[in-house]
């Protein structure tokens, strides 16, 4: 959220009285207040960025979840407590909460001026806040049940709660406080382990001597140092917290046991969720096997056995396919809008160094010569296509540069789907998914390595979708998909290069609506840097994918070959230029969307005034419109003015030559003035591919149909018969009046015509694989 929330929907009661609405820096005033101690549910990075960053002093514990199969005190400890303290470690939400954090917070949790903390061996219910200051001796005691969490104080989440805020209460601000110091306390420990600060600190250490690494250092770990962070924090639990507990009589001698028996009388829990099944039967193991298994008073085995059983855990489960699978992906552009800083040419992104040790900022403003030698190179890519491409028009090659600037653009869709949404759903027009839909021989997956070079500086970064797991994989298809996911959620924002997706990716809901509308869905309620998808797949007449899948994914059709006879000079000609292509324009378009970006005055929702659609790319294709005016080129015919909405004309084409080749299969029903067609006649019997039903009846655009979705559904079709032959472009021998539309442009909707918003999909269960997949 940009501003302070308004709480309004928030009983605020302030030293006994009633009062108006509250902003969250009033609630958290940093200019009265300059030290805070918090007992809560959860923290965002982003509100200890925006409301608790002047606080010289903070000190945050947070609550442990209810379990609901805690039944016993003993299972409030290693069901509850124990368990979450592990779930916590192992889904690395520590370091995920430092990493988010800018970095001059980072610098403030590495030198104890900000602490996190949290229980692994007891219960926290409690929650407050007390605020003070050191030098005025003021105080504050807040009480209620929200959350440091933006969400909520948003009015828009609808619901009441209570805030009771008491100022210059000193009794009851010194109560609170020594119940803090004296009972909640000593069961605290650091949230942002030892381990994980001495990861950091070495990181910015290394940093600090890479002359690249202007500014203020920002620390982002990587993966293989979070497992091993995760690992070494897990064991710790274990071996030190409960064991010191234990012995100071603290935690009650039959913890022990409890814990060798926590995995009893698990048949109910099982029937929930099968992930969070799968996260607490992997804790619940490692508790068991961590004390003796049949002494009468169990005692906890040295840290060396339990690292190794935790060691253990970490990839049991994972197939080495899956392993290797998961290591496909390299490539990583990291977002970082909060560490943007234009004065220090800092656009905001970042990628590891060359050792991969630590982060360093990505994008530099080039020369007008090195402007002009990109256009130039762009230029030539499409020149090959103009030589040697059959039937090659302008109006054709905006396809392919229109792929370069989604490519161009992929890191900041996040971004610009926040700025150009009014409310969640608009989230959908800014689409995280671009399909290249190309006949064999077009130049698709030579456009892909293009797109690579251009932005990347290397054509190595593609992924085949075929290959991702062999073909004799048992339940391939299900975990291609699941692997692709886990490429677009590592937290990077460089786009997955996908080539060669197989049609069922797009025509099966389990695979395309899990993937794409989930994803899509997450996108708009939780915004984050989740990998857009670039990827290629073979066209044919009848291609075509989900509506759901289609509303959120950009498609352009490549269906024009290149020239047989001159496939070798054609090769030739695209080597030699490929030869030049490398990323310095890139490099500088990313500084100046950050630009961009950073200007309140930017607009981001620009609309066609002929579709209605979004324009998307509308600032890129302005920035590029300036590149060739600072090279004193003009902007080439092949140059998109708007948004290419290829699958609408795709799929308006097909049912155009179904009704012009079977017009006698379409009967006319004069009472709801419409057509019943039986789709059931799209068999190979006549003619027709096995799955030309789905592909017919996902290309046939809901608004036409009697009774909506229910018009498209079963053996019969049932279409408005003026929509339809209006959508067509032909004439309606059932309207007598109606005159040919043959010459008006029917390839887009009118604003009545357009798709409503969908309702919400039931999103199914995510099943990843073990370990990695679990916990990231």
């Amino acid at each position: 959220m940009t501003n302070d929330p308004s709480l309004n929907k928030i009983h605020i009661v302030f030293n006994g009285q009633e009062t108006p609405p509250m902003k969250v820096s009033q609630l958290f005033d940093s200019r009265r207040f300059n030290r805070l101690i918090a007992v809560t549910g959860t923290v965002t990075a982003s509100f200890i960025n925006d409301y608790l960053s002047k606080f010289i002093q903070v000190e945050i514990a947070l609550q442990t979840p209810k379990a609901k199969d805690a039944r016993t005190a003993e299972d409030a400890i290693t069901k509850e407590a124990l368990a979450n303290a592990l779930l916590a470690t192992a889904n690395k939400r520590p370091a995920k909460l430092f990493e988010g954090l800018t970095s001059a917070n980072q610098s403030n949790v590495l030198t104890g001026l900000f602490n996190v903390e949290f229980s692994p061996v007891q219960a926290l219910h409690s929650r407050f806040y007390l605020l003070s200051n050191s030098d005025t001796h003021d105080t504050r005691v807040i009480l209620g049940s929200f959350n440091l969490d933006q969400k909520d104080f948003d009015k828009n989440q609808n619901r009441f709660e209570e805030i009771l805020v008491f100022d210059s209460d000193i009794r009851l601000f010194q109560n609170l406080s020594e119940h803090f110091k004296k009972d909640i306390k000593p069961i605290l420990r650091p949230y942002f382990s030892a381990n994980l600060l001495k990861a950091a600190q070495d990181q910015l250490d290394e940093g600090a001597k890479d002359k690249q690494a202007t500014g203020n250092q920002v620390v982002i770990l990587d993966n293989e140092t979070t497992d091993q962070i995760a690992a070494a924090d897990m064991t710790d639990i274990i071996s030190h917290d409960v064991q010191q507990l234990l012995d100071k009589k603290i935690l009650p001698e039959t913890t022990t046991l409890a814990m060798r028996e926590v995995t009893t009388n698990r048949s109910q829990t099982k029937e929930a969720i099968e992930r969070d099944i799968k996260q607490h039967d992997t804790i619940y193991t490692l508790q068991k096997g961590s004390v003796s298994p049949r002494a009468a008073k169990p005692k906890i085995k040295t840290r060396e056995k339990i690292y190794q059983q935790v060691q253990q855990a970490l990839i049991s489960g994972m197939t080495p396919q899956q392993r290797r699978a998961e290591k496909k992906y390299t490539t990583f552009l990291y977002d970082r809008p909060m560490e943007r800083n234009l004065l220090a040419n800092n656009s905001g992104l970042y990628v590891p160094n060359d050792a991969g040790t630590h982060p360093i900022p990505f994008g530099k403003l080039a020369t007008i010569s090195q402007i002009r030698d990109g256009l130039k190179s762009i230029n030539a890519v499409l020149d090959g296509y103009r030589k040697y491409v059959v039937d090659y028009s302008d109006e054709y090659g905006k396809r392919f540069y229109e792929a370069i600037l989604y490519a161009f653009t992929a890191p900041f869709l996040w971004e610009i789907r926040q700025k150009a949404s009014l409310n969640p759903e608009d989230g959908n027009d800014v689409p995280n998914f671009l399909v290249l839909g190309a006949t064999a021989g077009s130049g698709k997956s030579t456009l892909l390595r293009i797109i690579n070079q251009l932005t990347w500086n290397t054509d190595r970064s593609l992924i085949d979708f075929g290959t991702i797991y062999p073909t004799e994989t048992a339940q391939k298809k299900t975990k291609t998909v699941e692997a692709i996911e886990h490429y677009m959620k590592q937290g990077s924002s460089y786009p997955v290069l996908l080539d060669e997706i197989e049609p069922y990716f797009f025509q099966q809901d389990q695979y395309s609506r899990h993937l794409v509308v989930d994803t899509m869905n997450e996108l708009i309620n939780n915004p984050h840097p989740i990998a857009p998808l670039i990827g290629t797949t073979n066209y044919d007449s009848g291609f075509t994918m989900l509506r759901e899948t289609a509303r959120r994914t950009y498609y352009l059709q490549m269906d024009k070959v290149i020239d047989d006879r001159q496939k070798g000079e054609a090769n030739k000609y695209i080597y030699n230029v490929r030869q030049t292509l490398n990323n310095t324009l890139f490099k500088d378009f990313a500084m100046r969307m950050a630009n961009l970006l950073e200007d309140d005055e930017t607009p981001w929702r620009d609309f066609n005034t002929a579709t209605g659609q979004l324009d998307f790319l509308s600032n890129t294709r302005k920035i590029f419109r300036d590149y060739y005016k600072m090279a004193g080129m003009e902007v080439p015919a092949y140059f998109a003015d708007q948004i290419c909405d290829d699958f609408q004309e795709s799929s308006r084409n097909s049912w155009a030559k179904l009704y012009i080749t079977q017009a006698d299969d379409f009967k006319y029903r004069q009472a709801d003035d419409s057509l019943l067609f039986d789709i059931s006649k799209l068999n190979t019997f006549n003619g027709f591919s096995a799955d030309s039903i789905e592909k017919y009846r996902n290309a046939l655009p809901i608004e036409l149909c009697v009774d909506g979705i229910n018009g498209k559904r079963g053996k019969f079709v049932e279409i408005k018969a003026p929509d339809f032959f209006k959508w067509i472009g032909e004439r309606n021998p059932y309207d007598s009046g109606t005159e040919t539309t043959t010459d008006t442009d029917l390839s887009s909707p009118t604003e009545e015509e357009k798709p409503q918003a969908e309702s919400p999909v039931e999103k199914p269960a995510k099943k990843k694989g073990f370990w990695a997949r679990l916990f990231g």
